[in-house]
This record gives C-alpha cells, structure tokens and sequence, in this order.
C-alpha cells in the first residue's frame, strides 16, 4: 500500500482539478507523514472555491496516467474504489497493456514517402504490396503479439520485400524479411545447397520478430531498432556516440546514417500510416490475396515437386508457392522434411506418397559441368530446356557456369521414362480415340503407370474394377480409352 500511496501525491491535484473542488477527504489519511487530523483540517480550509489554471491541469492529467500505469493490478483496483471513478478511462484497459503499433510521427520525410506511395509508380507497388500483405498480415500480427512487439512490424516486411518472399537484393538478402545469409543463421534459419528457410514466410518471420525484439531491447526505440534491422546495430551505436543523441531524427539530421537508412524509418511511417488508413489514401478498394491454408505432412527423403503435387492432388506450382524454401524444386535427399501442401489434402497425401516407390520419388538428376559445356548442350543432353534449368537452380546464368558446378536437371517424364525404362517402349501409346491396354511388368506400380500415361491411381481402379492399388507382373491394364 505505501508504494502506490505515495504515488498519490501525483494523482490528487489532477483528480481535485476533474472535482472542480477540493481534494476528497479520505485521500489525504493515505499520504505518508501527515496525520488524519492535519489532513482534515487542512481539508476543511481548502472547501471555497477555487480557480483551476487549465495547463495545471493538463500536466496533472499526463502525470497522472503515467503513475497509474505503473500501478500494480491490485493498486490499481484500490485507486479506482476509492476515488469512487475513472477520470482517465483506465478501468478497462489491463495493467500489463501492450501497445501493438509503432508511434507515427509526421513530418516532412514522413510527407514525401507518403506522396511517394500515393503517386505515380508508387501508387501501383503499393497497391501491389497491400494485395499480398493478405497472405501473410494474420501469420506475422499473430507472432508479434505472441511475442508481446507490436503488430506493425508487417510493415517492416512490406517495405523490405514487398511482401515477396523470393525477394532478392543486390546485397544478397533473401526472402520476405530479406535476411543476409550470416544474421539469418545467427537466428536459426537453414541457408544450404537444397534449402534456404529466408525464403519460409514462416520460419523467416520467427527470426526476423525475434531479432528486433533483440534490437529494441538494445536501443529501447522502435525507430532505432528499424534504423539498426537496416544498417546494422554496430552502425546506429557509434552514430549515438557521435552525436550524443538517441532520436533517430537527430542521428538522421547529423548524416551519421546512410542516405538508405535515413530514409528507411520515414519509409516504415509512410507506409504504416497508409494502411492504417486506406480508404483515406484512396487504397480501400484493393483486394487483399487470401491467406495461405496449408495442411503440413513429413517427406521421409528426397522427392521431386511433380510426385509430391500428384500425391497431394494438387499443381506444382501450388507445391512451390507454399514451399518456396526448397531451391531445387525436390526436397533435401537422406532426411525427413516438412512440407506443406493445401489445406484439406494431408491424408490423400499420406495415402498416395505410400504407394510410390523410393525409385520413382525423384524426376531430377545431378549433373557437374565439365570444361566447356554450355546451358542449352546440357538441356540437350537431358531433353529438357534451359528455362527449366535455370529454374530449377535458383535462375544460375549462362554466363557464369564453373567447372565442377552441380545442377539439378529437371527431366519430363517421358524423357525419364525412356532413360530408365527401356524395356517398356514396346508399351507404345494407341491414338488418344482408341483403348491402351498394357501387361504389367515386374516392379511396375498402380502409381507409376497413372503417373507415365498422365492419369491417377483412383482413374485406374475404376477403370479396371480394381478392389486395392496392387498389381501384378503379367496383369492386363487398361490405362487409356
């Protein structure tokens, strides 16, 4: 009681102030080193009238607020009881309430970002930005709040990457938080020949709230902390001792900051202020994409994107979307991975995935480049194309192959098959009008056949009134009609 007693102090002239009178009778027993009958006799004389200068009260208001926040929850119930009300509306807001934004200052570096993105080219990557903001706002408001920071930080992202999360800069950061590969390790994300989880909107976004939770602690501001997410904590630190200031303004006026980061925190403003209030920058009719709804299952070792969008019943494209961490378009060979595949689809997943052989998991090969191959030989070779490639490794330039380098080679499945099948060209395709009928052979599968004449394991059960997906060597199937 004495501590939240003492704070008293500062709270009765604003309430007396809000009375239009004296201090209430009861307060005073509560103050430390005046007895109950100084109090109500000091009470007493102070009952005329007085007239209340408007900036006391005003000062008393801040001062006020400010010590019954920092009140305890029972102090703060035994202060509301006893003053019989609520002057500053704090009955409802808990004691321990965290404020989930970032304040908005305005000024003119503020103003020119906000015409920026309001204008022009701006006004199109903006919109741009807020539609694919809708796939991610509820995952990263969520963890920020998880991890008691404010939601705003979407923001940060937003004007990181553009909310792309194969966003790639010219100082090689990746991803939607646009990590460099040393601070994205130092915070637990995965970057490797197969796999760089600066790509996983997820794991990305642990990481990213998780060092500017480290940077606000170390600086106590959120304009510093962004200043240092952008340059660095080492280069903030010494623009404070040179200027012997912790405002970011003031280390932006002094140029102790690059052009980059000076304008990197009136960026974050522009663009949080914006999307706070779209309808009023003229932002309200924009579609926000829809957020991501993806079941997880576990892929025990490397499997190709095509087989593991068969299984899920779904497209590559969906597969990659969902999964862009995995550079070559396979998952990682010799150990089990998560992957996430649409909502709805795990156990169709779970039940197709059963059925491929280990053989038949990967429509990839690894080629090492010898002295003068070029992209389109090496697409010759394999029957496959350059753009294909190139995708499949991180857009590698034709101009910049190296002797020994290793590419992942993505194969069309009738290129495949003839190259490891050879025995099955006597099964040749009938004209599409007519039926096709083959006799399985030995390690054939329901699953592999579907896959070779581009139709599914239950299209093949029902054409051929199969009661299971086993088949047999010297069996008839009819896998076209």
């Amino acid at each position: 009681m004495r501590r939240w007693s003492q704070q008293l102090v500062v709270l009765l002239p604003f309430v007396a102030a809000c009375a239009g009178g004296a201090v209430p009778e009861t307060a005073p027993d509560l103050v430390e080193g005046r007895s109950a009958g100084q109090a109500s006799a000091q009470t007493v004389a102070e009952t005329e009238p007085q007239v209340i200068d408007s900036t006391v009260v005003e000062q008393a208001a801040v001062d006020a607020e400010e010590t019954i926040e920092s009140l305890d929850e029972t102090a703060r119930r035994e202060f509301f009881a006893l003053f019989g009300g609520d002057p500053l509306g704090l009955t409802e807001r808990p004691a321990n309430a965290i404020e989930y934004v970032i304040p908005l200052e305005m000024n003119e570096h503020v103003e020119r970002w906000i015409e920026y993105f309001t204008t022009g080219k701006g006004r199109d990557r903006f919109a741009i930005y807020l539609q694919r903001a809708g796939r991610y706002e509820e995952m990263i408001r969520r963890k920020a709040r998880e991890a008691e920071l404010p939601e705003d930080l979407l923001y940060l992202a937003m004007i990181e990457s553009g909310m792309n999360p194969n966003a790639y800069s010219r100082a090689r950061a990746v991803g939607l938080w646009q990590f460099i590969a040393s601070t994205g390790r130092a915070y637990g994300l995965e970057i490797s020949y197969w796999l760089d989880e600066r790509r996983d909107p997820i794991r990305a976004t642990d990481a990213a709230i998780a060092h500017l939770g480290d940077l606000h602690q170390r600086f106590g501001s959120w304009y510093l902390a962004a200043a240092a997410y952008n340059a660095g904590p080492g280069r903030v630190s010494r623009g404070i001792r040179r200027t012997g200031s912790e405002d970011f303004w003031d280390l932006a006026d002094a140029r102790v900051l690059r052009r980059e980061t000076r304008n990197y925190v009136p960026k974050l403003i522009a663009a949080a202020t914006i999307a706070r209030n779209a309808d009023e920058y003229g932002f309200g009719d924009i579609e926000p994409f829809p957020a991501d709804a993806y079941d997880v299952v576990k892929v025990p070792d490397a499997t190709s994107f095509d087989v593991l969008a068969d299984a899920a019943g779904t497209t590559e494209r969906r597969i990659r979307d969902l999964n862009p961490q995995y550079l070559r378009q396979v998952t990682p060979p010799d150990r089990a991975v998560q992957l996430r595949v649409p909502v709805g689809s795990a156990q169709t997943f779970v039940r197709n995935y059963a059925e491929i052989p280990a053989s038949e998991r990967v429509t990839w090969l690894e080629h090492r480049v010898t002295r003068g191959q070029t992209l389109g030989a090496i697409a010759n070779r394999y029957g496959t194309s350059v753009t294909a490639i190139r995708a499949a490794n991180n857009n590698v330039s034709p101009r910049r192959l190296q002797i020994g380098q290793r590419l992942v080679i993505p194969r069309s499945r009738a290129a495949r098959s003839a190259a490891t099948r050879p025995e099955q060209t006597a099964n040749r395709p009938a004209p599409p009008d007519g039926p096709l009928t083959i006799t399985v052979r030995r390690g054939d599968t329901l699953w592999a056949l579907a896959r070779r004449y581009g139709t599914s394991t239950s299209n093949l059960m029902a054409m051929n009134d199969l009661g299971s997906s086993v088949i047999r060597p010297g069996d008839r199937i009819t896998v076209r009609r």
